[in-house]
């Protein structure tokens, strides 16, 4: 994979220094053929290719070495995989997945969820000893550690590499020192997640105290290594990405890459020149494709096994007989691995405040048969807080006891957190509006895991609200939470019909609330709140109005609700629902100044059509529902249409009621190639739509729905979904939009 960070680039300057960490032991044969397995990231599959020839040819090898990928494969066959088995579990793999550290959506707790509608940038900042801090890579790596660990548990109580069924080195580099690390013993699993960390994309990892990133930086093909452990003839496959031409250095991203990218290519030039007569170079022509096109597995998997093919004139001299193969065979298997009875768990909490939580959550399951898979879920839904950096695990023996050391590590750059959003409105007819966020976050306050959340806007919002969030019933998702609001709304008036504005009010909004609730599974909550404001309207633009907030008022509300959320996304959903319903009660003996009765509901339904045209194909069912049951007029009743696939062709906001309903359909499909890691997804749409808003209950009639539609081109981009759609709307009303937010528009 290419490297985008100039300073990485500094430190490949560095020469690379002769010393390894260790060496084999191991007595070798005159025969002993080693096994170089470079780095290449994607590309790296095609060492599978290699070995399945090998094995067809009755090959032997006696010692691996391999960097980034190549000790991916090489490890998974020094443990005793075959290369069939690896080819399998490269072709099931979701990598899409894999390279997305956050569990699944549906399995995030409710509060994880609810950031999803609140228009924020999926990057997150932090505040640590007077310094802004960042995440050292895009990904930080957890499940991928995972993977390996599941993949090599069988080599657990492995330490020393040379008991391998056959003895292996993965490279890393020591990024501070800025030289080879060269792994012959410890933890298998964390060593070869050390050997692929490719700087800016997976976060280093740290092995005692040193910092490690992937060892292609010093060693892209480990010849050197393999001949240390004592290897006389080598086969050395090269998978590297060759430089870039003249015409693609368009920007300087790209030189940066080709900086990097020639310092390794000097490095991998001078390893390569080592190579003796007897040893065997095997380059697979995997040609223009990418280091991060892991989903063309297959194919470069192919280009290898055609690669070794093409070798079998010198590959055949290296073929042994049937007694020397089965013997070969009979070694190189997976360890026997019982798993057992889990006896004990424990909890590192060298680097973590939240240690007795992860303990609750896990403890249930001592006494137990260890299950890799559901201990892999379980960490997913504790890490889907939000809250680590990393929590791997290792199994433990004491006496003649077996049990699980689980191993937290909190974000570094916390845990004090910050996050930003941004939101575009543009109808192309004169009106636009703008939002800028900004999110602060305070995590494990105490010891029960309190957040303290702050929230600013500027724009046609501005203000700031806060909230203390106190979790109890760990467990079970109980919490309570305090909150409050200072923020003023630019809320635009029309006539009637929406065809023409009035006025234009600035909205005082003023409260104070205690909620609590329970959520004792990923998907639904439950909760009751009282609240107490004061909201108040000042005229900016046009003449008064009987708008609502053109009076003052005070209020105090008591709510229920309930939340589902089930959707696999909160962008572009492909399957799952998210349910809303509030019924909120405003009464003069709560303390304040009116009496109302509220309903709310809010429902969208994504059916799964994953079976249908390849998955490219979704639709988007919802309803939006409210009621103001004895037609009080108040602000906080109000309800308000109009907008992109809120009554498209209408402008924003530009229908208020006490009652409102609105049901759509939206369908659009995803374009351009599905199973890339790396993409930016591209939407087309459209959407059909009716409702209204009244001012009263008696004037709710089917008669008076307004029935509207939409096209639509949506692009998933870094700052969040952005929509380039035309709204047609009964009466002649239509509009062209521009907007940044969430398919599913809600409010923020």
């Amino acid at each position: 994979m290419r490297l985008s960070l100039a300073w990485f680039a500094m430190l490949m300057l560095l020469p690379v220094l002769p010393a390894r960490a260790q060496t084999s032991t191991a007595t070798t044969s005159p025969s002993c053929i080693g096994l170089v397995l470079g780095g290449g990231g994607a590309r790296g599959a095609a060492h599978i290719g290699v070995l399945q020839v090998m094995e067809r040819e009755h090959i032997p090898v006696c010692r691996i070495a391999g960097t980034s990928m190549g000790s991916i494969v090489g490890g998974l066959y020094a443990a005793g995989y075959t290369p069939d088995e690896m080819e399998h579990i490269i072709s099931t793999l979701d990598w899409k997945e894999l390279f997305s550290d956050d569990p699944a959506r549906t399995e995030m707790p409710m509060r994880r969820k609810d950031a999803d509608y609140r228009y924020l940038l999926n990057f997150e900042v932090g505040y640590k000893n007077g310094h802004i801090v960042t995440p050292a890579g895009v990904v930080q790596g957890q499940k991928l550690l995972l993977l390996l660990r599941r993949l090599l548990i069988s080599t657990w109580n492995v330490n020393d590499f040379d008991r391998l069924s056959i003895p292996f080195r993965a490279v890393a580099t020591d990024i501070v020192a800025g030289k080879p690390m060269v792994f012959g013993s410890g933890d298998l699993a964390l060593s070869i997640r050390s050997s692929m960390s490719v700087p800016g994309a997976f976060a280093p990892t740290q092995v005692d105290d040193q910092l490690l990133v992937d060892g292609g930086l010093m060693d892209n093909v480990p010849i050197d290594v393999v001949r240390d452990m004592g290897a006389q003839r080598l086969i050395v496959v090269n998978v590297g990405s060759p430089l870039l031409d003249r015409a693609q250095l368009s920007n300087p991203v790209a030189v940066l890459n080709q900086m990097v990218s020639a310092l390794m290519e000097e490095k991998t030039r001078r390893q390569l020149e080592t190579l003796t007569p007897d040893d065997i170079l095997i380059t697979p022509a995997l040609g223009d494709m990418s280091a991060a096109e892991f989903n063309r597995g297959a194919d470069a998997i192919a280009i290898g096994r055609a690669a070794a093919e093409a070798a079998l004139p010198r590959l055949r001299a290296l073929a042994v007989g049937p007694a020397q193969w089965d013997a070969f065979v009979a070694q190189h298997r997976k360890r026997e691995f019982d798993p057992g009875l889990i006896a004990f768990l424990k909890v590192d909490a060298k680097h973590t405040d939240t240690a007795k939580y992860v303990d609750e959550r896990l403890a249930k399951d001592v006494g137990k048969p260890f299950n890799p898979e559901k201990l892999e879920d379980q960490i997913g839904s504790i890490y889907g807080l939000g809250n680590y950096q990393q929590i791997d695990y290792r199994l433990q023996q004491d006496g003649d006891q077996r049990g699980l050391l689980i191993i937290p590590r909190d974000k570094p750059w916390g845990p004090l957190y910050g996050k930003l959003g941004f939101q575009l409105d543009d109808d192309f007819s004169g009106r636009s509006e703008y939002l800028v966020s900004a999110e602060i976050t305070a995590t494990n306050i105490n010891r029960l895991g309190a957040e303290w959340r702050n929230t600013l806007w500027a724009g046609r919002l501005g203000g700031v609200a806060s909230e203390f969030y106190q979790p109890f019933w760990r467990g079970a998702g109980g919490y309570v939470m305090p909150y409050g609001l200072l923020r003023n709304e630019d809320y635009p008036v029309f006539d009637g019909q929406g065809n023409h504005q009035l006025a234009e009010y600035r909205i005082k909004r003023r409260y104070l609330g205690l909620e609590t609730g329970w959520s004792p599974f990923s998907n639904w909550r439950v909760l009751a709140a009282i609240q107490h404001g004061r909201d108040s309207g000042d005229l900016r633009i046009g003449n008064p109005t009987d708008f609502p907030p053109s009076r003052d008022a005070d209020y105090s509300m008591a709510k229920v609700g309930m939340d589902w959320d089930s959707l696999d996304s909160a962008q572009f959903p492909s399957r799952g629902a998210r349910i809303s319903f509030d019924y909120e009660w405003y009464r003069h003996w709560l303390g304040g100044g009116v009496n109302a009765d509220a309903v709310r509901l809010n429902a969208d339904w994504v059916p799964d059509l994953s079976s249908v045209g390849d998955g490219r194909y979704n639709v988007l069912l919802g309803v939006r529902m409210a009621s103001t049951l004895n037609n009080a007029t108040l602000f906080e009743t109000q309800n308000f249409l109009g907008g992109f696939l809120n009554l498209s062709g209408y402008a924003e906001r530009s229908l208020n009621g006490n009652q409102s309903a609105l049901a759509r359909a939206v369908v659009y499909r995803r374009t351009g190639q599905m199973d890339a890691i790396f993409s930016t997804p591209v939407y087309i749409g459209a959407s059909l739509e009716a409702g209204n808003t009244w001012a009263s209950k008696n004037q709710v009639q089917l008669g008076s729905l307004i029935y509207a539609g939409s096209m639509f081109l949506g692009v998933q981009t870094p700052m969040g979904p952005l929509f380039l759609g035309y709204g047609l709307a009964q009466g002649g009303h239509s509009s062209i939009y521009l907007t940044f937010g969430s398919l599913l528009r809600p409010s923020p």
